[in-house]
């Protein structure tokens, strides 16, 4: 019974299920069309506004519509002051009070009432926050209109009220007035009036709103522009261009880092004002058809209005793209674009063609085409112009240049220790010249840049060095208060210098030698004029100038040797440029040790070292003589002197002679004239010729020439010699005197060593009315000059009043005044007392006695002996 109950109630339930299954069926037909409702639904809400693409969009949104509203439109106002107002073609509103709008339009009020900022767009999810706030998301042909005029378009914006602020995320364009640029990302603050564009940043200023003509372009990494303050910032790597306008005349290209751009406020066109750009920043400025100056530095502001570059570290300006272009650079730079005025500041220079100015600070003046026109250097200037044929330098605290359009120097001055140097390109035939000055050099060039005129002020030095191997080459340099050159048609060869106030010539040879002299020249003025080559031709001293001369390798013989004069020429040498003749006028004056000499005219000749002297009345002396002449010649490297015409020598006393001369007085002057002489100072000889005397005091000695020699105490005479030297003492009616003695000859010589004088040739001695004569006569004298024997040779003759003697020689004594005569035979014939004659005769003066001795040749046995009485007086 339980089995077959179990089985029927089994049956009776699966009958049951049978009748309700199609109920089943209906609920889960019912249910599924539910969920693919709910999934549709799902789908839809998920798709239906398939633009919203930004990144904050929210993820989770209520999907239950509360209502939904056509041509909706919202105010939403505080305290009667309305904060912005919403319209829509449609309105829908969820749960959670977010609401979707299409084809909506919001306005947002300012807080002080000044104006609102509108919002477009097709589509946008409004979600309201605390305070009246609430974020809005726009979508589809979002245009934003900000209360002072800057229009956003894009696709996707989402816009936040509490900081009135809309975000964009992909490109977008905007425009305000006359200003249209384009991005990738911004961030308009609207509140703060500033839009930042993130990324592919292009903006454009055009003429007008509505204009096509472009006044400037700029494209960034990225930027933020402040429409308040009218600055754009571009960052990122940018680059700009302001393009020519009536009111511009040139193009403008830049690139840099990263820059501000100030806009133009004054008439509200938003044109480029003033750009500011950092970080390796490079500017193309060109009038349209010309080639561009190029700017490049760390820094520049570029102000439009005044046409004004300020430039800042390591700052390069290209001027002018050629050839021989013109470049400027300076740590910092004021680059005045309109009238062509650059300012640096900094390690500044400029090089343009061959030239090349520096300086601490320059500012420099620009013709038209941008060539350097002139320039102001100041703080360590310098300035170099590169030639062919040479460079010239100059450097000063202060340097000014003027530049023609050729690009070469015109003119240059340099203030405050100047220094101008011209180094020639060909070493072998040119000297380099160095100027310089304490106060100014100023240079004036001919076309071409050839050097015309240089003129300095304050103490100047003029150095000429020479540069070729040559060794027998000298420098010069001419200093004085002023110096004022020109130079030859060619510009590069210097003319003439003009020294003028306490000037100084000084000549040095490269090389040392005994021969070779450092020489020094002063003059109050100095007029010069050079070889080509820069090489001095000749030098005009005067007045009271003054020469001094020193040897390179100095010893004992030689000393400084000075000339002074009135008026003072140096010649110098072509090939040496060492001094070849010093030419001495008026007054002139030499000195070199203890030897002196002066003359109207001196010339000395460095190639023999000769002193010439002429005019007035040449004179030479010594610490020994004094000689004077019409002309003298001395030879200094010879130490000779060579006098011609009334020659006239002094001696100061006979020890200066050295005891030579044949004169008693030691300590009086001896005196030696003569028609030419010649005095060899070294050897302490002289040689007078023509006419030649020489005395002291009474004593003479007179022949056609003399010959002194001081060190060995010797003196000759030849030719017709005559003399008186010395005294003789002699007894006349009792009564003791002192007779000069006068000598003829053709030849005399004395020796201070044996004191005797030595006549020879057609001698002839004469004392009173007493006369000896014969081949040769040895006069033998005392410390006192005195006569102490007198020793005759050949063909003897003496006569006295009627008195003659004959004899081959004589020998008279001083003593007891006696004669002693050999011949064969001697002979004596006396007028009152007879003749003796005799081998050998002895013929005493005082008392008139005579003896006789020795053989004859007609007494050939003895000796004969005759004694004569004479009368007594």
């Amino acid at each position: 019974m339980v089995a077959v109950s179990e089985t029927k109630g089994l049956q009776i339930k699966g009958l049951q299920f049978r009748t309700k299954l199609p109920v089943y069926f209906r609920y889960a037909a019912i249910g599924v069309f539910a969920v693919a409702l709910l999934a549709i639904g799902a789908g839809l809400y998920r798709s239906r506004d398939p633009d919203f693409r930004m990144k904050g969009f929210p993820t989770s949104l209520s999907e239950d519509v509360v209502a939904v509203v056509e041509g909706y439109e919202r105010t939403e106002a505080t305290d009667g002051v309305v904060k912005y107002y919403i319209k829509a073609d449609k309105a829908t509103t969820f749960s959670d009070n977010h609401q979707e709008f299409e084809n909506v339009f919001l306005e947002v009020f300012a807080e002080d009432g000044s104006g609102s900022d509108l919002i477009k767009a097709a589509k946008a999810v409004h979600i309201p926050e605390e305070n009246k706030n609430f974020t809005a998301y726009f979508a589809g042909a979002v245009d934003i209109q900000t209360r002072d005029g800057l229009k956003v378009n894009t696709e996707q914006v989402t816009y936040k009220k509490a900081d009135e602020t809309a975000t964009v995320e992909e490109k977008v364009f905007f425009r305000r007035d006359n200003l249209h640029g384009s991005a990738v990302g911004a961030l308009v603050r609207i509140a703060d009036k500033r839009l930042e564009l993130f990324r592919d940043v292009n903006i454009t200023s055009f003429e007008s709103p509505n204009s096509e003509v472009r006044r400037s372009v700029m494209a960034a990494g990225s930027a933020a522009y402040d429409h308040a303050g009218e600055i754009i910032n571009l960052d990122g790597g940018i680059t700009a261009s302001m393009f020519a306008h009536p009111g511009n005349a040139r193009n403008i290209d830049v690139s840099a880092g990263r820059a501000n751009i100030h806009l133009d406020t004054a008439n509200a066109s938003h044109d480029v004002a003033r750009i500011e750009l950092f970080e390796n920043v490079k500017v193309d400025a060109a009038e349209p058809g010309t080639k561009p100056t190029k700017i490049s530095a760390a820094y520049a502001l570029y102000d439009k209005a005044t046409d004004e570059f300020d430039l800042k570290h390591g700052v390069e300006i290209l001027t002018v793209q050629d050839e021989k272009p013109t470049v400027a650079r300076a740590a910092e730079a004021v680059y005045e674009q309109r009238n062509g005025t650059i300012k640096l500041h900094g390690n500044a220079e400029i090089t343009q063609s061959d030239s090349l100015i520096k300086g601490d600070n320059i500012t420099a003046h620009l013709y038209p085409d941008r060539k350097l026109k002139n320039a102001v250097a100041n703080g360590n200037s310098f300035l170099r112009q590169q030639r062919d044929d040479g460079t010239t330098e100059i450097s000063a605290a202060e340097l000014n240049a003027s530049f023609g359009a050729d690009q070469l120097i015109t003119n240059a001055n340099a203030v405050g220790s100047a220094t101008a140097v011209l180094n020639p390109s060909n070493n072998a035939e040119y000297s380099r010249i160095t100027l310089s000055a304490p106060r100014s050099i100023s240079l004036i060039f001919a076309g071409a840049g050839l050097l015309s005129k240089v003129a300095t002020d304050g103490r100047t030095t003029l150095q000429l060095d020479a540069l070729s191997n040559n060794p027998d080459a000298a420098n010069k340099r001419l200093t004085a208060d002023s110096i004022k050159t020109s130079f030859y048609p060619d510009g590069k060869n210097m003319e003439r210098a003009e020294a003028i106030g306490d000037a100084e010539l000084t000549v040095d040879p490269l090389r040392a030698a005994p021969e070779t002299y450092f020489t020094k020249i002063t003059a109050p003025r100095f007029d010069c004029d050079f070889f080509v080559g820069n090489n001095a031709k000749s030098c005009v001293a005067a007045t009271k100038a003054r020469a001094e001369r020193t040897s390179k390798v100095p010893d004992a013989t030689r000393g400084v040797q000075t000339i002074t004069a009135e008026r003072l020429n140096a010649n110098f040498n072509q090939t040496t440029k060492d001094v070849e003749r010093l030419e001495a006028n008026g007054g002139a004056k030499f000195t070199e040790l203890d030897r002196n000499a002066t003359a109207n005219q001196i010339a000395f000749t460095t190639g023999d070292g000769r002193v010439i002297l002429r005019g007035g009345e040449p004179t030479a002396w010594d610490s020994s003589a004094r000689a004077k002449a019409a002309e003298i010649d001395w030879a200094t490297r010879e130490q000779k002197s060579f006098l011609r015409g009334a020659v006239s020598t002094t001696y100061y006393s006979q020890k200066q002679t050295g005891s030579a001369a044949p004169f008693g007085s030691a300590d009086k002057p001896v005196f030696l004239t003569s028609a030419t002489a010649e005095i060899d100072h070294q050897n302490q000889s002289a040689l007078y010729s023509g006419n030649a005397r020489g005395w002291q005091e009474n004593n003479y000695v007179r022949a056609d020439t003399i010959s002194i020699f001081q060190r060995e105490g010797k003196f000759f005479a030849n030719g017709s010699v005559q003399s008186l030297l010395y005294n003789a003492k002699r007894k006349d009616n009792g009564r003791e005197s002192i007779v000069p003695v006068y000598a003829s000859s053709q030849k005399l010589a004395y020796d201070r060593t044996d004191r005797i004088l030595r006549y020879q040739e057609n001698v002839d001695i004469r004392q009173g009315a007493d006369r000896i004569t014969g081949g040769s006569a040895n006069v033998f004298l005392s410390s006192n000059n005195e006569v102490a024997r007198t020793d005759m040779e050949r063909d003897v003759i003496i006569t006295q009043p009627n008195r003659r003697a004959v004899a081959d020689f004589a020998s008279y004594t001083q003593a007891d005044e006696s004669v002693v005569l050999k011949g064969n035979p001697a002979k004596v014939d006396d007028a009152e007392n007879g003749s003796s004659q005799g081998g050998q005769l002895t013929v005493y003066l005082r008392n008139n006695r005579v003896e006789t001795l020795g053989r004859t040749k007609q007494n050939t046995v003895g000796r004969t002996r005759s004694v004569y009485k004479v009368k007594s007086n």
